[in-house]
């Protein structure tokens, strides 16, 4: 299976998410999702069931909505 691209995107003023502001990206793999990120100069990651699941933890905490590339 070819990974799937997402992100978690800022969200327009109606609410969508803007596909030019993608804060964290990540992909979709058979059986999990995984994201990628840098902070504080160090590289950091998290794994998830899929994108959806990381969109209601990391999106809901930082107000960011799950965008498909």
């Amino acid at each position: 299976m070819t990974p799937q691209l997402f992100g978690l995107a800022e969200k327009t003023e109606t609410g969508a998410p803007d596909p030019d502001r993608v804060r964290i990206w990540g992909m979709q793999l058979s059986d999990r999702a995984v994201m990628y990120w840098r902070e504080e100069h160090r590289n950091q990651f998290a794994v998830f069931d899929d994108a959806a699941s990381a969109e209601s933890r990391f999106g809901t905490l930082f107000g960011l909505a799950l965008v498909w590339v």
